[in-house]
C-alpha cells in the first residue's frame, strides 16, 4: 500500500517555521507592551537619566536640603492643563518636572491639574478678584488655606538685551512660595515716605525670591514687626526724622539694629545731605564721599560712571563675595554704577563694631565733585562697606550687620537679572548674612541655553553598550532556551 503523501501543513518545516513566526510575534509583542508599561512607569516615577549639563531635570543638592527642613506642611502644586499636554511646551515641561520630582520624594508634595479649557470654574479658588485671569500656562502652590499664583514666565530668568530666556529659577520660587505660605518666613521691610525706590523694583523682588515677606513701611506712621529681619533704604532723598522731629525714625531703626536687626543703605552721589541719617551711619563708622566715581579704564560705559568693581581678599566684607571668586576663574563682573565714594571711618575694631570694605574701585578711579565737578583725587575707593557689631549671648557668637553702598542703582534691574554681572551673587550673600535666617539664597538658577550632554567619552561608550547590548541579549536567551528545547524534545 502506498505511502500517503503527507501536507505542507503537517510536515516539520511547517510546524517550526509556525513556531518561528508565532515566536517571533510574541517577542514582538512582548517587546512593544514592555516598552509601553516602562515608558508609563518612566513618566510616573521619573526614570530618566538628566545628562543636561546644567541638570535641569533633577532636583539640586541645595533644593533637597530645603524641603528636607521643611515640615508639618501639604503642598499641591496644581497645573492649569491636563498632564498630556504638559510636555509640548519645553518652558512648562521643566517645571512639571520639578515638581512630579518633588512628588516622588516627599510625600506632603501632591501635584495635580486643572482643564481650564473644559472646566473654567475649577480655577475660581484661586482669583483674588472675580477680574484676574488665569492662564493654561499658569501654576498655582497651594497649602490649603493660602496660596500662589504664577505665571510661567516667573520660573525662569530673561536676559535684558533681547529678553530671551536664559536659566531656569524654578526652584528659587517654588522654595520661596511654600516658605511665604508657612506663615513663619523673614520680613523685609523697604522705606517709603523718602521719595525712595521701592515700587516693581528688582531688589524687592530679590528678596522675595530669597523667601522673605517684603514689605513697605512709613517709619512715620508705622512701628516695626518684631518678626522683621531687614530694614532697606533705597536711594532717598530728604532725610530720616531724628530727635527734634514730631516722629523719631532714626530711634526706631536704631532699636530695630540694636535688637539685632539689620540695616542696608544705598544713597547716590547726587543725593542732598542727610544730617540725621549720615549721623546714624558714623556710629557704625561710615560716612558718605559725596563726589561723583569714574573710572575711564575700568568701567562697562563710555562715560566711566558704570565702575566695575574689585573684590578684595581681606576683611569681614570680603566674605560676602568669597564663594563666588572661589567658584569662578574668571569672578563675573559687579558694577557701581553713578556712584560715590563710601569712607571708612576707622580701620581696626571701635565699641565692638568692626567696618570693612565689600567692594572698591581701581587706583586709576578719580572723584569728581557734586558741585562743581573738579577733581577731588584718585583711587582706590570703598564704595560697598559692611559694618558688624559683635555680642556673645550664651556663649554664642551674634553679629548685627549694617551695609551701605554709594549708589541706588545697585539692585536695578539691570545688574540683578542678568547672569552678565555678579550684583546678584553678592546680594543674595548679604541675606544670608544679614537676615541669618535660612532662606532660599543659595538656590541658583539653571543655565536655560547650556542643553548639552555632560558626560565623558568613558560614559558615553558605555550607555551606548548597554543600550546596544540589551536588546541582542535578550534575544540570544531566548533563541538558546528555544534551541535547548528543541534538542531535547
Amino acid at each position: 500500500m502506498a505511502k500517503k503523501k503527507q501536507s505542507f501543513f503537517e510536515s516539520r518545516r511547517f510546524k517550526y517555521g509556525s513556531s518561528a513566526v508565532i515566536l517571533t510575534v510574541v517577542v514582538i509583542a512582548l517587546v512593544i507592551a514592555v516598552n509601553v508599561i516602562f515608558s508609563a512607569f518612566a513618566q510616573r516615577y521619573m526614570w530618566y537619566a538628566d545628562m543636561t549639563n546644567t541638570k535641569l531635570y533633577e532636583l539640586s543638592d541645595a533644593m533637597i536640603e530645603f524641603m528636607d527642613g521643611i515640615e508639618n506642611t501639604e503642598i499641591e502644586i496644581i497645573f492649569c492643563t491636563p498632564f498630556d499636554k504638559l510636555e509640548e511646551n519645553e518652558y512648562q515641561k521643566i517645571v512639571y518636572t520639578t515638581a512630579l520630582n518633588l512628588q516622588n520624594r516627599y510625600d506632603w508634595v501632591k501635584v495635580s491639574y486643572i482643564d481650564i479649557i473644559t472646566d473654567p470654574g475649577s480655577v475660581k479658588p484661586y482669583k483674588t478678584t472675580e477680574a484676574t485671569t488665569i492662564k493654561t500656562t499658569n501654576v498655582i502652590i497651594s497649602n490649603g488655606s493660602d496660596f500662589r499664583v504664577f505665571a510661567i514666565e516667573a520660573f525662569y530668568t530673561f536676559a535684558q538685551s533681547d529678553n530671551s530666556v536664559f536659566a531656569y529659577n524654578g526652584e528659587k520660587k517654588i522654595v520661596a512660595a511654600i516658605l511665604q505660605m508657612q506663615g513663619d518666613n523673614p520680613i523685609a521691610y523697604f522705606t517709603t515716605n523718602h521719595a525712595e525706590t521701592v515700587d516693581n523694583s528688582a531688589l524687592w523682588g530679590l528678596f522675595e525670591d530669597a523667601g522673605f515677606d517684603t514689605r513697605k513701611i512709613d517709619l512715620t506712621m508705622e512701628d516695626i514687626d518684631p518678626n522683621a529681619k531687614i530694614i532697606i533704604v533705597n536711594g532717598p532723598k530728604y532725610d530720616f526724622g531724628g530727635s527734634k522731629d514730631a516722629v523719631n525714625e532714626i530711634a526706631k531703626i536704631d532699636r530695630f539694629v540694636d535688637d539685632r536687626g539689620s540695616l542696608m543703605l544705598f544713597v547716590d552721589p547726587a543725593t542732598q545731605t542727610l544730617p540725621e541719617l549720615e549721623e546714624y551711619i558714623s556710629e557704625w563708622g561710615i560716612a558718605f564721599g559725596k563726589a561723583m566715581i569714574k573710572d575711564y579704564s575700568n568701567a562697562v560705559s563710555v562715560d566711566g560712571q558704570a565702575v566695575v568693581s574689585v573684590y578684595p581678599e581681606e576683611g569681614l566684607g570680603a566674605s560676602l563675595h568669597k564663594q563666588m571668586r572661589e567658584n569662578f576663574e574668571v569672578p563675573p563682573k559687579t558694577i557701581m554704577q553713578n556712584c560715590q565714594p563710601i569712607t571708612v571711618l576707622w580701620d581696626d575694631s571701635y565699641n565692638s563694631r568692626t567696618v570693612s570694605t565689600v567692594l572698591s574701585t581701581t587706583d586709576n578711579a578719580v572723584a569728581y565733585s557734586m558741585e562743581d565737578g573738579s577733581e577731588l583725587g584718585h583711587g582706590p575707593y570703598s564704595t560697598l562697606t559692611l559694618s558688624a557689631e559683635l555680642e556673645y549671648v550664651q556663649n554664642e557668637d551674634l553679629y548685627t550687620y549694617v551695609m551701605v553702598g554709594g549708589t541706588s542703582l545697585f539692585g536695578s534691574d539691570t545688574y540683578i537679572n542678568s547672569n552678565t554681572y555678579g550684583n546678584s551673587d553678592i546680594m543674595y550673600a548679604a541675606i544670608k548674612a544679614l537676615g541669618r535666617d535660612k532662606v532660599p539664597a543659595e538656590l541658583d538658577f539653571k543655565l536655560f541655553q547650556d542643553d548639552s550632554l555632560d558626560i565623558t567619552t568613558a560614559e558615553a561608550t558605555r550607555w551606548t553598550g548597554i543600550y546596544t547590548l540589551v536588546l541582542p541579549i535578550i534575544a540570544a536567551v531566548i533563541g538558546s532556551y528555544v534551541w535547548i528545547r528543541r534538542r531535547h524534545k
